[in-house]
């Protein structure tokens, strides 16, 4: 059964979205994870499944957690880099960022475009843009489980001069990361602070056109 059906089945009301395909260089996966972040020599990042509660039009924010919903807090930073190195960091990168709660659920349970959901509806999700020497960061709850899924969050990028690229970051810690062929450049090993926030870093490497 696949993930849509089996989602269906539970109840969750799942809604059809278009799959954004690119043509990327994956990693290997024998590159070792660096602590607190994913690997320092991944090449171009691979795309993922854009999944089906992507909702455009999303506004501008740092803390995604609009709604204060609960859950351990987690503050993912990173660099967005234009080639297989790092030696171009992207300015003005537009990062989309969505995630379930803590209970596995997005909000909305559904896509299309943010317009068609009341304020109340919409949270974990957003956009942040990345300054002139290619860092982000932003704040959230850690993302819960869902059936048929690791914990992961979902990235659309889109930057002038570079392919757009859907991919998704996930967690070390999550035994269920395994169940899925994921390249460990996309693993990132999340460590709590001594205030008990998870804190870890993503490089991102985009492809040009």
């Amino acid at each position: 059964m696949d993930r849509k059906k089996f989602l269906k089945n539970l109840g969750l009301g799942v809604v059809a979205a278009p799959i954004v395909s690119t043509t990327l260089i994956s990693c290997s996966s024998n590159d070792n994870i660096n602590e607190g972040g994913t690997t320092a020599n991944c090449g171009v990042t691979k795309s993922d499944m854009l999944g089906p509660y992507y909702v455009s039009g999303t506004s501008k924010i740092t803390n995604l957690n609009t709604q204060n919903l609960s859950g351990d807090k987690i503050v993912v930073s990173g660099k967005i880099y234009g080639t297989a190195d790092k030696n171009s960091p992207v300015a003005n990168a537009m990062i989309e960022v969505w995630h379930a709660d803590n209970g596995g659920i997005y909000h909305p349970v559904g896509d299309g475009n943010v317009s068609n959901y009341q304020p109340s509806q919409i949270t974990l999700r957003g956009f942040i843009v990345t300054d002139a020497q290619g860092n982000y960061t932003f704040e959230s709850i850690r993302p819960g489980l869902y059936p048929g899924r690791p914990r992961h969050f979902h990235y659309r990028i889109t930057a002038n001069g570079y392919k757009i690229l859907v991919t998704q970051i996930y967690f070390k810690d999550d035994p269920t990361t395994s169940n899925e062929n994921i390249e460990s450049c996309r693993i990132v090993d999340f460590q709590k602070d001594s205030k008990g926030a998870y804190k870890g870093n993503a490089d991102i490497h985009l492809q040009k056109n």
